[in-house]
């Protein structure tokens, strides 16, 4: 009676593990896309970088202040040491950071810079104004700022910046697409140091170079369901972005707009749409490069596929660069390995001619 008891109990345990085991299979197959995004974005490879920064290669200035309005408003240039008479291309970096966070040294724009200033780039990374300082546009503002004052400024700090490439991640991918699809009349009202004795510069960019650029202010959710990333593996691995770091708007981008984007009448949110200007604006001349990885569970790759084919409207497409990285999430470190920024480096160098 009692192995008979034993047995039983033995069978019911085998079933309960069984049924388990089939659950967490079918959990698995069902969500396998998210599985594989979340052990993506676990096991990449991390960078090592130093805590301080000792670059011999060149001068170093950190904090200049381009505008007057905050202690904000500051950017940090990398000028290499050259031989004879031809100055360094300039090429201007915007961080991200969900527009609440993050400063002109974060991770992402360090192994950006790191690279290129070592590669004869004069480098300059721009501070803005931040959400809980500043609302739209305020960052944006500052980004058309800073670009002028470092045109008017090329001679006294010795680079060339007559064709100009700007690189933004994240928020600043937004931040960099939309200064480059905007004229020197539209959010023009920062103005730089010295603008007043210096005349008029424009903000105009000629290449754009965006990584997983946050584009779209609607469409993530939809977009999350299409590539099968659930709500609770988002809500987890953006929960630096969630919350009170919304400021109490339904996410960090309502917060910077200081009206939650659902609630915007058409009128509000062509204001903020990149898309928006793309058809108001000829921008035939201009060069992009758009790297976003398959595993982004921040800001969905289809963001980048829909910018990529609106741009094929109206720029040739072999002024397109145009790359979904597999097995990358948001910021991996390596979609700044040397190999990545040496395939950016050539198309520069090809575009800026």
């Amino acid at each position: 009676m009692e192995k008979q008891k034993k047995g039983k109990a033995l069978k019911v345990v085998l079933i309960c593990l069984a049924a388990l085991i089939v659950c967490c299979a079918a959990v698995l197959i069902y969500w396998h896309e998210a599985a594989y995004a979340v052990f993506k974005n676990v096991t990449v490879k991390k960078y090592d970088l130093p805590e301080t920064d000792s670059w011999e290669g060149g001068e170093t200035l950190l904090k200049v202040p381009y505008a007057s309005d905050s202690d904000s408003q500051y950017l940090d240039l990398y000028i290499p040491e050259t031989t004879g008479d031809e100055k360094p291309q300039l090429f201007v970096l915007i961080h991200g950071g969900g527009f609440i966070t993050n400063d002109s040294q974060s991770r992402q724009v360090r192994l950006m810079y790191r690279y290129f200033r070592d590669h004869g780039y004069a480098c300059a990374s721009i501070n803005y104004r931040l959400a809980p300082e500043e609302p739209f546009p305020g960052a944006l503002s500052d980004c058309k700022a800073a670009i002028r004052f470092l045109r008017a400024n090329a001679e006294k700090y010795g680079y060339n910046a007559d064709r100009l490439p700007v690189f933004g991640e994240s928020a600043g991918g937004y931040l960099c697409t939309l200064t480059s699809l905007t004229g020197d009349d539209e959010f023009s009202d920062v103005k730089f140091i010295g603008e007043d004795e210096a005349g008029e510069y424009s903000s105009h960019v000629d290449v754009v170079v965006d990584y997983y650029g946050h584009i779209d202010n609607r469409g993530s959710e939809e977009d999350f369901k299409k590539l099968r990333i659930p709500a609770f593996i988002r809500r987890i691995a953006n929960s630096w972005v969630s919350g009170d770091a919304a400021g109490g708007y339904e996410d960090v981008e309502s917060y910077w707009f200081r009206k939650n984007v659902s609630e915007m009448t058409d009128e509000e949110f062509e204001l903020r749409d990149p898309h928006a200007y793309i058809d108001k604006k000829d921008i035939s001349g201009m060069s992009f490069w758009i790297l976003h990885g398959d595993c982004d569970i921040t800001v969905p790759y289809l963001q980048s596929e829909r910018l990529n084919a609106h741009l094929l409207d109206y720029v040739p497409a072999e002024n397109i660069h145009y790359e979904i990285a597999p097995g990358m999430g948001h910021a991996s470190d390596p979609l700044y390995s040397d190999e990545h920024l040496a395939e950016l480096d050539q198309f520069l160098k090809e575009k800026l001619q």
